[in-house]
């Protein structure tokens, strides 16, 4: 892993840029979904997965509302917020609230239940599904919450996942890192993947220019290999974005 590494930048197909308007949608009476690969009832098979990232979905909860009581199995799911607050409960006995800033982690491993809901009877929520596959399968559910604060991901990136849990990320059973990073207008960060790992960027917010040529916007995502060294800077405020090294 080298965050801060200095390359010459390759550029990147286009191809390879997954617009926000070309990912799947549910709508419903209170969810308004995005998916940025497979995910449920919507199939692409150009879009299954990227490595051990299986989702990505941009969800939009309605007051009151959310996932009620359900189960899940052999799945590393993250929860980021985005807007509003979140009601989590599930079948280890946790019960909690929270919201922009922190970052929940449930490994479901040989089984867990658990029920997302949006805390608020008067305001709309948001927040980002995102799931890995496991690095085994079948290993003991466990659920985790930290602070992932504004200052810490500004201009930089700040490691908000990994599999041993450093620099206050959660702990993910895989072989990936996450991180996070608030931009300001003209601020400019570079990543470069080690050798046979593959790189996906997702624009939480704003606007970005990736090398010489690319134009990202919200809601826009990006594939990469170790093969292309990632530069970009935003093009304008607050732009926020997720890196996963896979």
């Amino acid at each position: 892993m080298h965050p801060q590494a200095l390359s010459t930048p390759s550029p990147i197909p286009e191809s390879r840029i997954r617009r926000a308007h070309q990912r799947g949608t549910l709508e419903t009476d209170w969810l308004h979904a995005r998916f940025s690969f497979s995910f449920g009832d919507y199939h692409d098979p150009n879009h299954a997965h990227w490595g051990s990232l299986r989702a990505l979905n941009d969800d939009w909860v309605a007051p009151g509302r959310g996932f009620a009581w359900h189960g899940h199995r052999d799945i590393e799911s993250l929860t980021y917020p985005i807007h509003g607050r979140i009601h989590h409960s599930d079948s280890l006995g946790n019960d909690y609230v929270f919201g922009p800033g922190e970052l929940h982690r449930m490994s479901a491993g040989s089984g867990v239940a658990h029920a997302e809901m949006n805390a608020s009877d008067t305001e709309p929520e948001r927040h980002l599904q995102i799931w890995l596959y496991p690095r085994t399968r079948g290993e003991g559910p466990a659920c985790e919450l930290v602070r992932i604060d504004e200052d810490s991901k500004r201009d930089r990136w700040r490691l908000i996942a990994s599999p041993d849990g450093r620099e206050g990320s959660v702990t993910v059973r895989q072989d990936a890192r996450i991180f996070a990073s608030l931009l300001s207008e003209a601020s400019a960060l570079h990543y470069t993947l080690e050798e046979h790992r593959l790189g996906y960027l997702h624009v939480v917010a704003g606007d970005l220019r990736v090398g010489p040529e690319q134009q990202l916007h919200a809601g826009d995502g990006l594939r990469f290999t170790h093969h292309e060294a990632l530069s970009i800077a935003a093009a304008s405020s607050d732009t926020e974005v997720l890196l996963f090294d896979l």
